[in-house]
């Protein structure tokens, strides 16, 4: 006999919900994207369209990869768990990096910010309760 299927606890429910926020964000910005080239391109065709074809396509893809992710999250996948802390770490980094070279005003402002809520999604994912639904699926 086996034991009821553990619910998922809240702080990973958060999560889920700031990854699909995520996808969805990054799936508007690449269609976007990908219409400014468009109209772009009708007058005159430059690299500049071809830079924004180019980004506009990688966004609406990493878009795509972020809400399998967050799909698989959902359901209490241990890899796509490991995928978004991979991409929180990165995250980080690139926040402490950022702070590095232009300090906390300009460029820089919003680094603090993004260090702490890639800090809160690392916290709510590895609790214990998010460790126990995880180590149960």
């Amino acid at each position: 006999m086996s034991a009821a299927p553990l619910a998922r606890p809240g702080s990973v429910t958060v999560v889920v919900v700031l990854t699909w926020i995520s996808a969805i964000l990054q799936i508007i910005v690449g269609v976007l994207l990908l219409i400014v080239a468009a109209t772009v391109g009708t007058s005159q065709i430059s690299v500049a369209t071809g830079v924004l074809v180019a980004v506009g396509i990688f966004t609406l893809i990493v878009g795509l990869i972020t809400a399998a992710v967050a799909s698989r999250l959902g359901k209490g996948g241990n890899g796509a768990r490991l995928i978004v802390t991979v991409l929180e770490v990165l995250q980080i980094i690139g926040a402490i990096t950022t702070l590095a070279v232009y300090g906390t005003s300009g460029a820089g402002s919003g680094s603090i910010g993004s260090i702490a809520i890639a800090v809160i999604i690392l916290a709510l994912l590895w609790n214990n309760r998010a460790n126990e639904y995880f180590a149960h699926r």
